[in-house]
Protein backbone atom coordinates (compact mmCIF):
# COMPACT_ATOMS: atom_id res chain seq x y z
CA UNK A 1 0.00 0.00 0.00
CA UNK A 2 1.35 3.41 -1.01
CA UNK A 3 0.73 5.68 1.98
CA UNK A 4 0.76 9.39 1.14
CA UNK A 5 2.72 11.79 3.29
CA UNK A 6 0.99 14.48 5.35
CA UNK A 7 2.26 17.12 2.91
CA UNK A 8 0.85 15.23 -0.07
CA UNK A 9 -2.51 14.94 1.64
CA UNK A 10 -2.41 18.64 2.56
CA UNK A 11 -1.75 19.59 -1.05
CA UNK A 12 -4.57 17.33 -2.22
CA UNK A 13 -6.99 18.80 0.33
CA UNK A 14 -6.09 22.34 -0.74
CA UNK A 15 -6.57 21.45 -4.39
CA UNK A 16 -10.02 20.01 -3.64
CA UNK A 17 -11.06 23.14 -1.70
CA UNK A 18 -9.81 25.48 -4.44
CA UNK A 19 -11.59 23.41 -7.07
CA UNK A 20 -14.88 23.56 -5.15
CA UNK A 21 -14.59 27.32 -4.53
CA UNK A 22 -13.19 28.01 -7.99
CA UNK A 23 -10.56 30.37 -6.57
CA UNK A 24 -6.90 30.33 -5.54
CA UNK A 25 -5.83 30.43 -1.90
CA UNK A 26 -3.41 33.22 -0.83
CA UNK A 27 0.18 32.14 -0.15
CA UNK A 28 -0.10 33.31 3.45
CA UNK A 29 0.49 30.11 5.49
CA UNK A 30 -2.24 31.22 7.93
CA UNK A 31 -4.83 31.40 5.17
CA UNK A 32 -7.99 29.55 6.26
CA UNK A 33 -7.94 27.05 3.41
CA UNK A 34 -4.30 26.13 4.03
CA UNK A 35 -4.83 25.72 7.78
CA UNK A 36 -7.93 23.59 7.19
CA UNK A 37 -6.12 21.43 4.62
CA UNK A 38 -3.18 20.80 6.97
CA UNK A 39 -5.42 20.07 9.98
CA UNK A 40 -7.45 17.49 8.08
CA UNK A 41 -4.27 15.97 6.64
CA UNK A 42 -2.76 15.45 10.10
CA UNK A 43 -5.90 13.66 11.31
CA UNK A 44 -6.11 11.62 8.09
CA UNK A 45 -2.46 10.52 8.36
CA UNK A 46 -2.96 9.32 11.94
CA UNK A 47 -6.04 7.32 10.95
CA UNK A 48 -4.30 5.75 7.96
CA UNK A 49 -1.29 4.74 10.03
CA UNK A 50 -3.56 3.22 12.66
CA UNK A 51 -5.47 1.31 9.99
CA UNK A 52 -2.27 -0.01 8.41
CA UNK A 53 -0.94 -1.06 11.80
CA UNK A 54 -4.16 -2.95 12.59
CA UNK A 55 -4.09 -4.58 9.15
CA UNK A 56 -0.55 -5.81 9.79
CA UNK A 57 -1.63 -7.09 13.20
CA UNK A 58 -4.04 -9.50 11.56
CA UNK A 59 -1.29 -11.47 9.80
CA UNK A 60 1.37 -13.63 11.41
CA UNK A 61 4.04 -12.50 8.96
CA UNK A 62 3.66 -8.80 9.79
CA UNK A 63 2.28 -8.65 13.33
CA UNK A 64 4.30 -6.96 16.08
CA UNK A 65 5.20 -9.04 19.15
CA UNK A 66 2.12 -8.11 21.26
CA UNK A 67 -0.21 -8.84 18.34
CA UNK A 68 1.73 -12.00 17.44
CA UNK A 69 1.21 -13.28 20.99
CA UNK A 70 -2.54 -12.79 20.56
CA UNK A 71 -2.45 -14.68 17.24
CA UNK A 72 -0.45 -17.48 18.85
CA UNK A 73 -3.01 -17.75 21.65
CA UNK A 74 -5.59 -18.72 19.02
CA UNK A 75 -3.51 -21.87 18.42
CA UNK A 76 -2.81 -22.46 22.10
CA UNK A 77 0.86 -21.41 22.10
CA UNK A 78 2.79 -18.55 23.66
CA UNK A 79 6.45 -17.44 23.57
CA UNK A 80 8.76 -19.67 25.57
CA UNK A 81 10.02 -17.98 28.74
CA UNK A 82 13.64 -17.89 29.83
CA UNK A 83 14.73 -20.83 31.98
CA UNK A 84 17.40 -21.23 34.64
CA UNK A 85 20.27 -23.70 34.41
CA UNK A 86 20.14 -26.77 36.65
CA UNK A 87 23.47 -28.54 37.20
CA UNK A 88 24.73 -31.63 38.96
CA UNK A 89 27.95 -30.87 40.83
CA UNK A 90 30.27 -32.86 43.09
CA UNK A 91 31.93 -31.69 46.30
CA UNK A 92 34.63 -33.71 48.00
CA UNK A 93 35.31 -33.77 51.74
CA UNK A 94 34.93 -35.69 54.99
CA UNK A 95 32.22 -38.33 55.21
CA UNK A 96 29.15 -37.16 57.11
CA UNK A 97 29.62 -33.49 56.28
CA UNK A 98 26.30 -31.92 55.24
CA UNK A 99 25.99 -29.46 52.35
CA UNK A 100 22.84 -27.59 53.38
CA UNK A 101 20.17 -26.19 51.05
CA UNK A 102 20.95 -22.81 52.61
CA UNK A 103 24.40 -22.85 51.01
CA UNK A 104 25.15 -21.63 47.52
CA UNK A 105 27.94 -21.74 44.94
CA UNK A 106 29.36 -19.22 42.49
CA UNK A 107 30.54 -20.20 39.00
CA UNK A 108 34.23 -19.43 38.61
CA UNK A 109 33.95 -18.63 34.89
CA UNK A 110 30.62 -16.77 34.80
CA UNK A 111 30.15 -15.30 38.27
CA UNK A 112 26.59 -16.65 38.50
CA UNK A 113 25.32 -17.73 41.92
CA UNK A 114 23.67 -21.16 42.21
CA UNK A 115 21.26 -22.28 44.94
CA UNK A 116 21.45 -25.80 46.39
CA UNK A 117 18.20 -27.60 45.55
CA UNK A 118 18.35 -30.09 48.42
CA UNK A 119 20.73 -30.85 51.25
CA UNK A 120 23.29 -33.57 50.58
CA UNK A 121 25.69 -35.55 52.80
CA UNK A 122 29.23 -36.44 51.79
CA UNK A 123 29.61 -40.22 51.56
CA UNK A 124 32.56 -42.08 50.14
CA UNK A 125 34.42 -38.80 50.12
CA UNK A 126 32.03 -37.05 47.73
CA UNK A 127 28.54 -35.52 47.61
CA UNK A 128 26.49 -35.13 44.46
CA UNK A 129 24.40 -31.97 44.58
CA UNK A 130 21.79 -30.41 42.31
CA UNK A 131 22.05 -26.63 41.99
CA UNK A 132 19.96 -24.04 40.13
CA UNK A 133 21.22 -20.75 38.73
CA UNK A 134 19.70 -17.69 40.39
CA UNK A 135 19.78 -15.91 37.00
CA UNK A 136 17.70 -17.21 34.12
CA UNK A 137 19.17 -17.53 30.64
CA UNK A 138 22.21 -19.03 28.99
CA UNK A 139 24.57 -17.13 31.28
CA UNK A 140 24.16 -19.91 33.86
CA UNK A 141 25.27 -22.71 31.53
CA UNK A 142 28.54 -24.44 32.44
CA UNK A 143 30.34 -27.34 30.78
CA UNK A 144 31.21 -30.58 32.52
CA UNK A 145 34.47 -30.20 34.39
CA UNK A 146 34.07 -26.47 35.09
CA UNK A 147 34.29 -25.38 38.69
CA UNK A 148 32.25 -23.46 41.24
CA UNK A 149 33.27 -21.99 44.60
CA UNK A 150 31.11 -22.42 47.68
CA UNK A 151 29.61 -19.19 48.97
CA UNK A 152 30.26 -19.85 52.68
CA UNK A 153 33.01 -22.32 53.67
CA UNK A 154 31.86 -25.51 55.42
CA UNK A 155 34.13 -27.40 57.80
CA UNK A 156 34.87 -30.82 56.34
CA UNK A 157 34.01 -29.87 52.74
CA UNK A 158 36.26 -28.59 49.98
CA UNK A 159 35.43 -25.10 48.75
CA UNK A 160 35.61 -26.06 45.06
CA UNK A 161 32.87 -28.08 43.31
CA UNK A 162 32.99 -29.60 39.83
CA UNK A 163 30.18 -29.80 37.26
CA UNK A 164 29.36 -33.39 36.33
CA UNK A 165 26.15 -32.98 34.29
CA UNK A 166 23.52 -30.52 33.09
CA UNK A 167 19.95 -31.39 34.02
CA UNK A 168 18.36 -28.30 32.45
CA UNK A 169 20.08 -26.01 29.97
CA UNK A 170 19.45 -22.34 30.64
CA UNK A 171 17.63 -20.60 27.78
CA UNK A 172 16.74 -17.03 26.84
CA UNK A 173 13.20 -15.80 26.25
CA UNK A 174 12.01 -16.87 22.81
CA UNK A 175 12.69 -14.24 20.16
CA UNK A 176 9.89 -12.74 18.10
CA UNK A 177 11.28 -14.28 14.90
CA UNK A 178 11.45 -17.79 16.36
CA UNK A 179 7.96 -17.50 17.85
CA UNK A 180 6.65 -16.22 14.50
CA UNK A 181 8.04 -19.35 12.81
CA UNK A 182 6.28 -21.59 15.35
CA UNK A 183 2.95 -19.85 14.80
CA UNK A 184 3.40 -20.10 11.03
CA UNK A 185 4.21 -23.80 11.34
CA UNK A 186 0.92 -24.46 13.10
CA UNK A 187 -1.01 -22.19 10.77
CA UNK A 188 0.41 -23.68 7.57
CA UNK A 189 0.58 -27.34 8.58
CA UNK A 190 -2.27 -28.32 10.89
CA UNK A 191 -1.44 -31.28 13.06
CA UNK A 192 -3.66 -34.19 14.01
CA UNK A 193 -3.36 -37.92 14.45
CA UNK A 194 0.36 -37.76 15.21
CA UNK A 195 1.47 -36.54 11.78
CA UNK A 196 4.82 -34.91 11.07
CA UNK A 197 3.40 -31.47 11.85
CA UNK A 198 2.46 -32.69 15.33
CA UNK A 199 5.98 -33.95 16.00
CA UNK A 200 7.51 -30.67 14.87
CA UNK A 201 5.13 -28.59 16.98
CA UNK A 202 5.54 -30.80 20.04
CA UNK A 203 9.33 -30.74 19.87
CA UNK A 204 9.52 -27.00 19.21
CA UNK A 205 7.49 -26.27 22.32
CA UNK A 206 10.48 -27.35 24.45
CA UNK A 207 12.88 -24.76 25.85
CA UNK A 208 16.05 -24.39 23.82
CA UNK A 209 14.61 -25.93 20.63
CA UNK A 210 14.73 -23.62 17.62
CA UNK A 211 13.79 -26.06 14.85
CA UNK A 212 12.73 -29.70 14.61
CA UNK A 213 12.94 -31.98 11.56
CA UNK A 214 10.72 -35.09 11.94
CA UNK A 215 10.98 -38.19 9.73
CA UNK A 216 9.05 -41.44 9.59
CA UNK A 217 11.94 -43.92 9.98
CA UNK A 218 14.92 -44.62 12.17
CA UNK A 219 17.98 -42.33 12.14
CA UNK A 220 20.33 -42.51 9.16
CA UNK A 221 23.35 -42.90 11.48
CA UNK A 222 22.33 -46.50 12.21
CA UNK A 223 23.65 -49.25 9.96
CA UNK A 224 20.25 -51.00 9.90
CA UNK A 225 17.06 -49.83 8.21
CA UNK A 226 14.33 -49.06 10.75
CA UNK A 227 10.99 -48.50 8.97
CA UNK A 228 7.86 -47.06 10.61
CA UNK A 229 6.60 -47.08 13.31
CA UNK A 230 10.15 -45.88 14.07
CA UNK A 231 10.31 -42.09 14.09
CA UNK A 232 13.27 -39.72 14.20
CA UNK A 233 13.13 -36.06 15.18
CA UNK A 234 16.31 -34.05 14.61
CA UNK A 235 16.67 -31.08 16.96
CA UNK A 236 18.36 -27.74 16.27
CA UNK A 237 19.01 -25.57 19.31
CA UNK A 238 19.29 -21.78 19.47
CA UNK A 239 22.57 -20.04 18.65
CA UNK A 240 22.59 -18.64 22.19
CA UNK A 241 23.22 -22.21 23.40
CA UNK A 242 25.45 -23.41 20.54
CA UNK A 243 26.71 -21.39 17.56
CA UNK A 244 26.16 -24.33 15.20
CA UNK A 245 22.76 -25.23 16.66
CA UNK A 246 23.98 -28.59 17.99
CA UNK A 247 21.84 -29.28 21.10
CA UNK A 248 23.26 -30.62 24.37
CA UNK A 249 21.72 -33.76 25.81
CA UNK A 250 19.55 -31.76 28.22
CA UNK A 251 17.80 -30.01 25.30
CA UNK A 252 17.32 -33.35 23.52
CA UNK A 253 15.80 -34.75 26.71
CA UNK A 254 13.46 -31.74 26.99
CA UNK A 255 12.38 -32.16 23.36
CA UNK A 256 11.77 -35.87 23.84
CA UNK A 257 9.65 -35.22 26.93
CA UNK A 258 7.64 -32.55 25.08
CA UNK A 259 6.95 -35.03 22.26
CA UNK A 260 5.83 -37.78 24.63
CA UNK A 261 3.69 -35.76 27.05
CA UNK A 262 1.76 -32.51 26.89
CA UNK A 263 3.46 -30.35 29.56
CA UNK A 264 0.20 -28.56 30.41
CA UNK A 265 -2.33 -31.40 30.55
CA UNK A 266 0.04 -34.28 31.31
CA UNK A 267 -1.72 -36.32 28.61
CA UNK A 268 0.38 -38.43 26.25
CA UNK A 269 0.66 -36.86 22.80
CA UNK A 270 1.49 -39.83 20.59
CA UNK A 271 -1.21 -42.04 19.04
CA UNK A 272 -2.20 -45.25 20.82
CA UNK A 273 0.11 -48.15 20.04
CA UNK A 274 3.32 -46.19 19.53
CA UNK A 275 6.05 -46.96 22.05
CA UNK A 276 8.84 -44.66 23.16
CA UNK A 277 11.57 -47.15 22.24
CA UNK A 278 10.80 -46.49 18.56
CA UNK A 279 11.17 -42.71 19.01
CA UNK A 280 14.60 -41.29 18.27
CA UNK A 281 15.42 -37.69 19.19
CA UNK A 282 18.73 -36.78 17.60
CA UNK A 283 20.94 -33.69 17.26
CA UNK A 284 21.25 -32.06 13.87
CA UNK A 285 24.62 -32.17 12.12
CA UNK A 286 26.33 -29.16 10.53
CA UNK A 287 28.41 -29.76 7.37
CA UNK A 288 31.10 -27.17 6.48
CA UNK A 289 31.57 -26.12 2.85
CA UNK A 290 34.48 -24.46 1.04
CA UNK A 291 34.22 -21.94 -1.80
CA UNK A 292 37.02 -21.18 -4.25
CA UNK A 293 36.94 -18.06 -6.43
CA UNK A 294 39.28 -17.82 -9.39
CA UNK A 295 40.33 -14.74 -11.31
CA UNK A 296 38.91 -12.12 -8.92
CA UNK A 297 39.19 -8.63 -10.41
CA UNK A 298 38.19 -5.66 -8.28
CA UNK A 299 39.60 -2.25 -7.45
CA UNK A 300 42.52 -2.74 -5.05
CA UNK A 301 41.26 0.04 -2.76
CA UNK A 302 38.11 -1.93 -1.91
CA UNK A 303 39.38 -5.49 -2.39
CA UNK A 304 39.53 -6.27 1.34
CA UNK A 305 36.03 -4.87 1.86
CA UNK A 306 34.64 -6.87 -1.06
CA UNK A 307 36.22 -10.10 0.19
CA UNK A 308 34.77 -9.51 3.65
CA UNK A 309 31.32 -8.90 2.16
CA UNK A 310 31.57 -12.06 0.05
CA UNK A 311 32.38 -14.10 3.16
CA UNK A 312 29.47 -12.51 5.06
CA UNK A 313 26.97 -13.22 2.29
CA UNK A 314 28.18 -16.81 1.85
CA UNK A 315 28.00 -17.37 5.61
CA UNK A 316 24.40 -16.17 5.66
CA UNK A 317 23.53 -18.24 2.58
CA UNK A 318 24.80 -21.55 3.96
CA UNK A 319 23.10 -20.97 7.32
CA UNK A 320 19.74 -20.56 5.54
CA UNK A 321 20.01 -23.98 3.84
CA UNK A 322 17.84 -26.54 5.64
CA UNK A 323 16.80 -30.17 5.05
CA UNK A 324 13.42 -30.75 3.42
CA UNK A 325 10.74 -32.88 5.13
CA UNK A 326 8.41 -34.45 2.56
CA UNK A 327 4.75 -34.01 3.34
CA UNK A 328 5.43 -31.25 5.86
CA UNK A 329 7.48 -28.48 4.30
CA UNK A 330 6.03 -26.47 1.41
CA UNK A 331 7.82 -27.15 -1.92
CA UNK A 332 8.04 -23.40 -2.55
CA UNK A 333 10.19 -23.08 0.60
CA UNK A 334 12.57 -25.90 -0.35
CA UNK A 335 16.23 -24.92 0.18
CA UNK A 336 17.98 -28.26 0.73
CA UNK A 337 20.02 -28.27 -2.50
CA UNK A 338 23.29 -26.37 -2.92
CA UNK A 339 24.57 -25.89 -6.48
CA UNK A 340 27.51 -24.08 -8.02
CA UNK A 341 24.94 -21.83 -9.72
CA UNK A 342 23.36 -20.67 -6.43
CA UNK A 343 26.76 -20.15 -4.79
CA UNK A 344 27.94 -18.22 -7.86
CA UNK A 345 24.88 -15.96 -7.73
CA UNK A 346 25.67 -15.02 -4.12
CA UNK A 347 29.24 -14.05 -5.02
CA UNK A 348 28.24 -12.33 -8.25
CA UNK A 349 25.72 -10.10 -6.49
CA UNK A 350 28.53 -8.69 -4.33
CA UNK A 351 30.88 -8.28 -7.31
CA UNK A 352 28.22 -6.55 -9.40
CA UNK A 353 27.52 -4.05 -6.62
CA UNK A 354 31.24 -3.21 -6.46
CA UNK A 355 32.13 -3.26 -10.16
CA UNK A 356 34.13 -6.48 -9.86
CA UNK A 357 34.29 -9.73 -11.80
CA UNK A 358 35.48 -13.31 -11.35
CA UNK A 359 36.35 -16.03 -13.86
CA UNK A 360 34.98 -18.97 -11.92
CA UNK A 361 33.44 -20.10 -8.63
CA UNK A 362 33.31 -23.65 -7.23
CA UNK A 363 32.22 -25.15 -3.92
CA UNK A 364 32.82 -28.45 -2.20
CA UNK A 365 33.43 -30.35 1.02
CA UNK A 366 37.19 -29.98 0.54
CA UNK A 367 38.99 -26.79 -0.48
CA UNK A 368 39.57 -26.72 -4.23
CA UNK A 369 37.51 -29.88 -4.91
CA UNK A 370 34.39 -29.01 -6.93
CA UNK A 371 30.88 -30.40 -6.49
CA UNK A 372 28.11 -29.73 -9.05
CA UNK A 373 25.46 -29.93 -6.33
CA UNK A 374 24.88 -31.17 -2.80
CA UNK A 375 21.55 -32.23 -1.27
CA UNK A 376 21.29 -32.12 2.51
CA UNK A 377 20.48 -35.40 4.22
CA UNK A 378 17.98 -35.88 7.04
CA UNK A 379 18.81 -33.59 9.96
CA UNK A 380 21.82 -32.13 8.12
CA UNK A 381 22.44 -28.39 7.96
CA UNK A 382 25.21 -26.41 6.30
CA UNK A 383 27.73 -23.70 7.15
CA UNK A 384 30.69 -21.95 5.56
CA UNK A 385 33.87 -23.61 6.80
CA UNK A 386 36.32 -21.59 8.86
CA UNK A 387 38.58 -19.93 6.29
CA UNK A 388 36.24 -21.43 3.74
CA UNK A 389 36.68 -18.79 0.98
CA UNK A 390 39.90 -19.00 -1.05
CA UNK A 391 41.13 -17.13 -4.12
CA UNK A 392 43.26 -18.44 -6.99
Amino acid sequence: MNIKTTQQITDQNLANIESSLNQNTPLNPKAFNRVLSATEAIMYTALVKFGVDRAKAAFVLTASRPDLILLGAEYGISPKVATATVLDIEVTGTNGTIISSTNDFVGDSNGVRYSVDASATIAGGVASISVTAQQVGTIGNLNNGETLTIGSPIAGADSIATVTATTTTGTEEETTDNFRIRVLDIQRSPGGGGNTADYRNWAQSAAGVQRAFPYSAGPTRLSVDLPPPNRTVYIQTTTAIDSDGIPPQSVLDAAREAIITDPITGIHNQPLGLTNDTLYVEPISRTPFFVQISGLSVDSSIEATVKAEIETQLTNYFLLIQPFVDGLDAPIDRTDTITDLTVSSIVQSVLTANGGTAQGIVFGLVAGVSLPEYVLDQGELAKLATGGVSYV
